[in-house]
């Protein structure tokens, strides 16, 4: 939520907010981050009742959830980047904003929007920065990929529990097929 709502605004400051491009990526980062949230809910709901008296997630559904983690949060941070633009990686230090010399000129060339101050721009480029390429990036991605195991043991995980004769019967009754 922190990323998108950072691409959100870092849009505006841009003047790049009312772009359809920019909205339709805007809505791609906030159905694949919702995906991820909605397939822990069905997890949580189609849960079983275990003899302890505790709840047993839905296995199929958990291992999607955890598969989507290691997938959707790198287009989401990608996206965040390309909509950022490349000024989030070219931002001078700010020794550079404090310096007598190079200080006024970067305040006035970096003003894009009367919406947002040089300083706002810079604080939510180093935020976006942080999240997808510092040290932020390590709990956000690498966390991603490696914190619920494996992807392919997910993917063996949906495998085994995807019931691939039921859907293949389910075709075939649908098309009238008798026997093959």
């Amino acid at each position: 939520d922190v990323l998108i709502g950072a691409a959100a605004t870092v849009a505006d400051y841009h003047g790049i907010n009312k772009a359809s491009h920019i909205k339709d990526k805007l809505v791609e980062m906030a159905y694949l981050n919702e995906n991820i949230a909605g397939t822990s809910l069905a997890a949580s709901y189609m849960s079983t009742r275990t003899d302890a008296g505790n709840f047993q997630p839905n296995v199929l559904m958990a291992n999607i959830c955890k598969h989507n983690v290691t997938r959707f949060p790198y287009e989401i941070a990608r996206l965040a980047q390309d909509i950022a633009g490349g000024l989030m990686v070219t931002l001078p230090s700010d020794q550079d904003f404090e310096n007598k010399v190079t200080g006024p000129l970067l305040q006035k060339y970096l003003r894009v929007s009367p919406k947002a101050t040089v300083d706002n721009r810079r604080r939510i480029l180093r935020l976006i920065e942080n999240m997808t390429m510092g040290r932020n990036a390590v709990g956000y991605l690498t966390e991603s990929m490696h914190g619920a195991g494996s992807p392919q043991a997910q993917r063996v995980m949906i495998q085994r529990l995807m019931e691939l004769n039921d859907k293949q019967t389910y075709a075939k009754n649908l098309a009238g097929i008798q026997a093959d």
